[in-house]
């Protein structure tokens, strides 16, 4: 069949998507490329998510407890117009969220949970898939009666043999609830809790740990999350993560209730030493009025001083003035003196420091709430640690700081009100000189009582100030509420099944298609047209699948090989190649040796010769020849004998059988210089004859990658074809073809991709399976290598098992 003649120069419009190199791979062809990796794909999906299940059947399943805590402001409590309950509250004004926070993690807040929940002593259940937390239900209780070291906690294994036996660890002594056993120092006994049964567990294996209150309290820090509801608001969230849901509900509800007590308890504590220091300076002053009384009642009597109003009347009302301004300065300064006595005393040294005793100085008062901060916090350390700690010394030390600070305030303090009060005596002296006509006794009798009017103002001061103090104490409450008690959520939040899954089979999916992209990437050779189409603008005239037969000739007149079609497919995609001209010279060659030249040679000059043109093969790879050899025919003088003129035309054809109008014409005796030899006039000679006497001449070149034969050879050429092998030519080879194309220096390129394999039902053509029928082998078409029909194949889930 020729369709010579039928076809333009030019590709048309309508033929140009046969040669269209700008194709991307379709999804279809995606699909059957990859569909061989998808039983690796399941097998690792199916081994991670068998992975995550059993990541989750045997990891301790974490629950969340959660709860709301108020946090009320101190200015809501009382009479907002009399700030004297904050000042005796110890409290700034404005709750500070941040530090509430602090204080329901601190360690001696939680040391009182643990305590008062007992939570030293934990039981375990030893199960088949894994060991669970007992609480509050348990078989038995450990009853610790000695302890070696408290600090220093102890485990046992028990093995319950019935409702009065056990066993611990491996020992095999039996041992009878509430004996009295002795191990590494401590005395302890277990007592059986006849509420519940031994039987109702998974096993009858328990394990019991005795842990000290700061091993307990610091896991019970790293459970506890306390957050602040929003910015706007002063609730506190707080949140405990725990293998056990009533543990957590008895844990947060035990800390809201100790520490609203600890609020309250610490008000009670500011207010009974502000009530001591009072009443002691309450002793002080009634002991000091009634000497004074007694001695103003004398001086009196003696003098016979008795009113004075009608001989002083004009001055004492100026007088009044200042010395009511005297007065309230001296009241002052005794009540500083008395602080400066009671700072000094060392006696004193751990007691809290009274407020809100009519010194209006911020910074000492800021020094003074201080001071009592700290003595607090010390006060609660010192319940779970001794005095030699070095944060009890570290304490002691910031107090006695504080306290000198407290004190030299104090001085400055009472230097000033003695400056005041110099003034005041500065402006009462001028008056004293304007009566200096009065009695001497007279003005006695007056310092005297202004005197005793000081120390009876300073004695009401503190009477009222014990009053207001013991009023607040009996009714002293927390500033805090618990919004919400605390409500577990029966879901474990750890581990999260959903997430876990979706994780692992995620994974399940990366590994496999990881390696395969790893595997993609590291390839550089030529896998399929789609390699070809994205490296070069060349255009392809054909694929050719892998021959099963070792012999090279697989075009025969009565074949129906599916190979066979694919050498008759390029002879009329050739067509596009050549147009008009009816004495075609082809130039077959490759980037290096190996990918098939001699192959497509052979078999393009038989689908030549069977359209009915007379065809040549001419074994120009002189270096390497395989043409003869290959098809079994007798060697007879060849190309090179001709260019040294040792043969004539005549003697170089060699008759292929089977193949009517086909011939070849050897390479002859390998000569030492072939690249010279293929530059002799008397090859021009040769082709001409050639060309004069077949229609069709196939020139069978050495590879253009290595050597410059096919380029000399390639001024004789009307076209070439270049071989590219699947998984045999490098990538960077189709950029050197590239190069070719681009610059034309061989004659109208264009390319053949040899030995496709069918990769995963993917045939790496952009037609599916062939040529565009889409069928395959198994459409009925073609024969196999046998020349039987192929019967068709129903295909199976994802085409990887099939039937006949």
């Amino acid at each position: 069949m020729s369709t010579s003649g039928n076809f333009d120069e030019e590709i048309t419009p309508r033929s140009k998507p046969i040669f269209d190199n700008r194709w991307t791979i379709s999804p279809r062809d995606f699909f059957f490329k990859y569909l061989r990796y998808l039983p690796w794909v399941l097998i690792s999906c199916v081994i991670l998510f068998l992975v995550a299940y059993i990541k989750i059947r045997y990891t301790v399943q974490i629950f969340r407890v959660q709860s709301s805590l108020l946090i009320k402001d101190e200015r809501d409590f009382g009479d907002k117009k009399d700030a004297r309950f904050e000042e005796l509250f110890m409290s700034p004004g404005t709750t500070n969220l941040s530090n509430e926070m602090e204080v329901l993690k601190s360690r001696p807040l939680i040391a009182r949970v643990v305590k008062d929940l007992n939570l030293q002593v934990r039981y375990y259940n030893k199960g088949k898939v894994r060991t669970g937390l007992l609480y509050p239900d348990v078989p038995f209780y450990l009853n610790t009666l000695k302890v070696a070291d408290s600090s220093v906690g102890f485990g046992l294994k028990i093995k319950i043999l019935d409702s009065l036996r056990f066993l611990i660890d491996a020992d095999k002594t039996v041992y009878l609830f509430g004996q009295t056993l002795q191990s590494g120092g401590n005395s302890f006994s277990l007592i059986r809790n006849p509420a519940v049964g031994y039987n109702s567990f998974g096993t009858p294996e328990f394990e019991v740990d005795w842990v000290p209150v700061p091993g307990i309290a610091e896991y019970l820090i790293s459970s506890i999350r306390v957050a602040q509801s929003n910015e706007q608001s002063t609730i506190l969230n707080l949140n405990f993560e725990g293998e056990n849901i009533r543990l957590g509900k008895d844990v947060l509800n035990t800390l809201m209730s100790v520490y609203d007590t600890m609020i309250v308890e610490d008000k009670n504590r500011i207010a009974s030493n502000t009530l001591k220091f009072i009443n002691d300076r309450l002793v002080e002053l009634n002991d000091t009025l009634r000497n004074m009384q007694g001695g103003l009642k004398a001086f009196m009597v003696q003098n016979q001083v008795f009113d004075v109003e009608n001989q002083s009347k004009g001055y004492l009302d100026r007088l009044d003035e200042s010395a009511k301004q005297k007065t309230e300065m001296e009241v002052k300064v005794g009540i500083v003196d008395f602080l400066l006595k009671y700072v000094a005393d060392k006696k004193n040294m751990h007691e809290l420091v009274p407020t809100n005793l009519g010194i209006e100085e911020p910074a000492l008062m800021q020094l003074v709430a201080g001071y009592n901060q700290i003595q607090l916090e010390r006060d609660n350390n010192m319940k779970t640690t001794p005095a030699t700690n070095p944060l009890i010394i570290g304490m002691d030390n910031t107090l006695d700081k504080i306290r000198r600070d407290i004190y030299q305030a104090l001085l400055n303090v009472k230097q000033a009100y003695s400056i005041a009060d110099e003034k005041i005596d500065r402006r009462f002296a001028e008056l004293q000189g304007n009566i200096t006509s009065l009695p001497g006794k007279s003005m006695q009798l007056l310092n005297k009582e202004r005197q005793q009017k000081i120390l009876e103002d300073i004695y009401s001061l503190l009477l009222q100030k014990k009053l207001d103090i013991s009023l607040s104490s009996a009714s002293t409450i927390s500033n805090s509420k618990v919004l919400e008690p605390a409500l577990g959520n029966p879901t474990p939040t750890s581990p999260d099944t959903k997430k876990t899954y979706t994780m692992y089979l995620l994974v399940g999916l990366l590994i496999p298609i990881g390696i395969i992209v790893l595997k993609e990437q590291l390839q550089d050779k030529v896998r399929g047209r789609v390699d070809i189409e994205r490296l070069t603008n060349a255009p392809i005239l054909g694929e050719i699948g892998h021959s099963e037969t070792d012999y090279p000739l697989v075009v025969t007149r009565n074949s129906r090989k599916l190979i066979a079609e694919q050498f008759r497919i390029i002879r009329t995609n050739l067509q596009y190649i050549i147009g008009k001209n009816e004495r075609p010279v082809i130039m077959v060659t490759s980037s290096f040796s190996g990918e098939g030249k001699s192959f497509i040679s052979t078999n393009m000059g038989a689908v030549m010769a069977l359209s009915g043109k007379k065809t040549v093969i001419m074994e120009f790879d002189i270096r390497k020849p395989k043409i003869i050899s290959g098809l079994d025919l007798k060697r007879k003088m060849g190309i090179t004998n001709y260019i040294i003129g040792k043969a004539s035309f005549e003697d170089l054809l060699v008759k292929v059988d089977n193949i009517d109008g086909l011939y070849i014409i050897p390479c002859g005796p390998i000569p030492p210089n072939p690249a010279e030899l293929l530059l002799d006039r008397r090859l021009d000679d040769l082709m001409k004859e050639v060309t004069a006497n077949f229609e069709v001449v196939i020139l069978d070149t050495a590879p253009i990658g290595l050597v410059s034969d096919a380029t000399t050879l390639g001024n004789y050429a009307d076209c070439s074809m270049y071989i590219v092998r699947q998984g045999h030519t490098f990538r960077k080879q189709v950029g050197f073809i590239e190069e070719l194309y681009k610059a034309k220096k061989i004659p109208k390129l264009s390319l053949i991709l040899n030995d496709v394999k069918v990769e995963g039902g993917y045939y790496g053509s952009k037609y599916g399976y062939y040529g565009g029928y889409g069928y395959g082998t198994a459409s009925g078409y073609f024969e196999d290598e046998d020349g039987r029909k192929k019967k068709k194949k129903r295909f199976g889930l994802f085409g990887l098992f099939s039937r006949k």
